[in-house]
């Protein structure tokens, strides 16, 4: 691998342009949003986008309009399956932040990792070979964690990225090709994918990027990954979660301070009429009970923990529906279908915290026991809805930036 020995002036210029970058991207939009984009469907896959650069979002205000939003939907297409992406992003992430951000993330609950750090490091002059060292340690980390599908960004021409179009831009591209080299074998060595972006369109309008660049750079990964995207086989053991962690997350989130939350009681309502059942609730279990952070309908208070229908929804990988709970040995003795309430027909759908533990479900109950033809409608109703309340949960995450 090459070693590149920079001049104490190059360095100069170089952290004299990294500031001059820093003052253009003050001005720029980017997302403030929940960090997690979604196209709500079966055998869902997760996805974890890490860095900077085209990770970040610069020139559009939503994460559904960004990389995010636009590589939810392409992959969706491509695999017929549902796609959940979270985001961990920081403006000037090279590769040592990279790698304490998806150590926090928790990498190997996502089926496709997915890390930027190159053009930050480019602006940074660092040196390719150690470098390349770094970014290959970061990826056999992640591949050992578990993740399925391992891709690092390359940086995209220098020469399409505003403010780099002047003079000293060709210098930064070599850099910049540099490292892509020394990236293309680290992955080469880690048996993860190395995805040297391409140039986007040509922003209209004098826009520093549009939602129809993010949608370029989505459709150009996707079909890149499609090989090992389609067909992928659904990690049951990511979803997995304690009581202990339940415990954890709803005291992180201080979810017993919001139990009159506008949003959440709006998603519960569709749910109810949507489905058109006498009760429906967002749960939230933690090591006792279950109890409802919204709810319609005549809904308990609490539920112990070893009567909770949601405590089964949790662990299953893609939500439960029972058509007639006086027919399923689960739930046949339960009180909620033997006492006065006599519920008979339940749907629900995990619901997790910011951080990947399953703490809940949005679930609808029925006095009425429904047709088994009817559950795949059910659920894929209670999925968008779960998926939206998820984000909501953002709004209590003392971490959030």
């Amino acid at each position: 691998m090459e070693d590149v020995r920079l001049g104490a002036s190059r360095r100069f210029a170089a952290r004299v342009r990294l500031a001059r970058v820093a003052g253009v991207r003050q001005a720029l939009v980017r997302p403030t949003d929940s960090p997690q984009a979604f196209v709500a469907g079966r055998q869902s896959l997760r996805v974890l986008l890490a860095g900077s650069g085209p990770v970040i979002g610069w020139g559009v205000g939503s994460h559904d309009l960004a990389l995010p939003g636009a590589l939810a939907r392409a992959i969706a297409a491509t695999t017929g399956r549902g796609v959940v992406v979270d985001v961990v992003a920081h403006p000037s992430a090279g590769v040592r932040r990279v790698a304490r951000m998806v150590h926090g993330a928790g990498s190997g609950r996502y089926d496709v990792v997915i890390l930027s750090a190159t053009v930050a490091d480019t602006i940074r002059m660092v040196e390719p070979q150690r470098w390349g060292a770094h970014v290959a340690a970061l990826l056999r980390e992640v591949r050992g964690s578990g993740a399925g599908v391992v891709a690092w960004l390359g940086a995209q021409p220098i020469r399409s990225l505003p403010p780099f179009d002047d003079a000293f831009r060709d210098f930064v591209q070599e850099h910049a090709e540099r490292l892509n080299r020394a990236g293309a074998q680290a992955c080469a060595k880690t048996g993860a994918a190395f995805l040297a972006l391409p140039a986007s369109p040509k922003p209209e309008g004098g826009r520093h990027r549009s939602p129809a660049d993010y949608l370029f750079w989505a459709r150009w990964i996707t079909d890149a990954l499609a090989p090992d995207l389609i067909g992928h086989p659904v990690e049951t053991g990511h979803h997995t979660s304690t009581a202990e962690d339940r415990v954890a997350a709803i005291a992180r989130l201080r979810l017993d301070e919001h139990t009159r939350d506008g949003r959440l009681e709006g998603l519960v309502g569709t749910a109810q009429r949507t489905l058109g059942t006498e009760i429906a609730m967002f749960t939230v279990l933690d090591d006792r009970i279950e109890w409802p952070l919204a709810a319609v309908g005549a809904s308990p208070s609490e539920i112990p923990i070893e009567q909770s229908a949601c405590l089964h929804t949790l662990r299953s990988p893609d939500g439960v529906v029972v058509p007639d709970a006086e027919r399923d040995a689960r739930f046949a003795s339960s009180e909620l279908v033997t006492g006065p309430a006599h519920l008979r027909f339940y749907a629900g759908y995990p619901v997790e915290a910011p951080d990947g533990t399953r703490i809940g479900a949005m679930c609808v109950f029925g006095r009425s026991p429904r047709q088994p033809a009817e559950s795949d409608n059910d659920l894929d109703v209670l999925r968008e809805l779960a998926l939206l309340a998820q984000r909501e949960l953002y709004r209590f995450d003392p971490t959030a930036s």
